[in-house]
């Protein structure tokens, strides 16, 4: 069923991110199950994008998930982490999570949603240099491409113009470091092999910027926009060096490499990064409740600890909700007890083989990557030459072809242009053969007409 309304923001739902096309043209989901969803009309499609990279157990159905929320509904619906007071439950789950994170000690703050707990760590990180006395260190370093989220500060760091430009000039100045983009980096592209200098460009961003300028570096361990763009052998303590040199905070946006995503807890311990501040959301609740946090170091959250008159001077009414804290305790049982990081790790081995080998027979493909259930194809026009499709090639594609084309054919999947073009699966982590079968042939007869488009010249600017 489409909707026809004409008027969303006043007589129905203003959906997010959703052109006023796509509000007349909108498919409406009403039930899910396993990796497997169904919108009004009853038609099936597989999820091979997790929701947003965020259902890591698929959708159930979880008894445990229902009992834990029945359970904390029933004694403690709500209470504010605020003044003094905690939740018991909010305060078991902090301490599960120091235990899954690469602390052996730390403090966890929690929010709503992955854009808040990055927020939260710049505050923090602005904050702490505050107490140490580098009051002038307000810059941060992100990289080009990156998603760090669109609240306001979220946004600064967020390397795509398309989010960005309706909200410049943003207020806070931010540095912008190199991807770890081997297939089209402009330092070991030409040379085949890496040298670890999108590493050194941290160090370029931090020194243009003034090292006793710069509060904190804040990348993802596995970055998503440019499609699951892996970090190099080195790269982790590359980094890290580089931070600790400059007395710079390194944060790790987890929200989507953790909880099982890279079949570890967390990208940082699949990587060998060692952060300061962790962010994470999503696949902390398999999103069947809305949570977000931050861990910070012993280190870090030290100094607002060794005085009785200090305070963090953030927070918001439903961090820490003990519903949703329960559902996140659920979760990760579910996760632990079903061995789902290790099935990743397994069954991701067929599934990076079964891209590999459309790579090696589609001319659209040029290249397979990612780390686990985070894989994603570059796509281009010409694979001897690497050449790429234009911005406006990529958005027509995407618009015209590719996004309707999976969809038609019931596959949700993402396909990204903030770098190059790039397919991306994030399937669930209960996904297996059959399910990859249906992602990868079904992707194929994607191509296979968007090809068909390309060379029929059907596609702006296209040759």
């Amino acid at each position: 069923m489409t909707t026809t309304s004409t008027e969303p923001a006043s007589g129905s739902q203003w959906r997010h991110f959703t052109s006023a096309g796509a509000h007349r043209d909108t498919v409406t989901i009403t039930s899910a199950a396993g990796c497997y969803f169904w919108d009004t009309t009853g038609k099936r499609y597989l999820d091979a994008l997790a929701g947003l990279h965020s259902v890591n157990i698929g959708y159930g159905p979880w008894p445990e998930i229902e009992a834990a929320a029945s359970k904390q509904l029933a004694t403690l619906p709500f209470f504010p982490n605020w003044f003094g007071f905690a939740n018991d439950v909010a305060e078991q789950l902090a301490e599960r999570l120091i235990g899954l994170s690469p602390f052996d000690d730390g403090a966890a703050f929690f929010v709503q949603s992955g854009s808040e707990a990055v927020e939260s760590a710049m505050k923090l990180a602005l904050q702490y240099h505050k107490i140490r006395g580098d009051v002038q260190r307000n810059l941060f370093v992100s990289r080009t491409g990156a998603y760090h989220g669109v609240t306001m500060g979220a946004l600064t760091l967020n390397g795509s113009d398309v989010f960005r430009a309706p909200f410049e000039p943003l207020p806070n100045r931010i540095r912008k470091a190199a991807p770890t983009y081997p297939y089209r980096c402009q330092w070991c592209a030409p040379v085949g092999h890496c040298n670890l200098s999108c590493g050194d460009d941290v160090e370029t961003a931090i020194l243009d910027a003034g090292p006793e300028n710069v509060a904190a570096v804040v990348i993802e361990p596995l970055q998503n926009s440019g499609g699951a763009l892996v970090p190099p052998d080195g790269y982790p303590q590359r980094v890290r060096e580089i931070c600790d040199r400059y007395g710079v905070l390194l944060v790790l946006d987890e929200t989507i490499c953790g909880f099982g995503r890279v079949g570890e807890w967390f990208g940082s311990i699949r990587f060998g990064f060692q952060p300061d501040i962790i962010t994470m959301a999503k696949g902390l609740t398999s999103s069947y409740a809305p949570m977000g946090a931050m861990i910070a170091s012993s280190g870090v959250a030290e100094p607002f600890f060794s005085k009785d008159s200090r305070t963090f001077m953030h927070g918001s009414t439903f961090g820490g909700h003990p519903v949703s804290s329960a559902i996140a305790m659920a979760n990760l049982d579910i996760i632990e007890h079903q061995g789902m990081l290790a099935g990743v790790r397994q069954k991701s081995v067929k599934l990076r083989a079964m891209c590999e080998d459309l790579a090696s027979h589609h001319p659209m493909v040029a290249e397979v990557r990612g780390d686990g259930f985070f894989i994603a194809l570059e796509l281009v026009k010409d694979r001897e030459r690497r050449l790429a499709f234009t911005p406006e090639e990529r958005s027509q594609l995407i618009s015209k072809v590719l996004m309707p084309g999976a969809r038609r054919r019931g596959l949700q999947m993402k396909f990204d242009d903030r770098l190059e073009l790039a397919a991306l699966f994030t399937p669930p982590l209960i996904a297996a053969e059959d399910e990859f079968d249906i992602m990868v042939s079904t992707l194929k007869s994607v191509l296979d007409e968007a090809w068909t488009e390309v060379h029929a010249g059907r596609v702006s600017g296209s040759c």
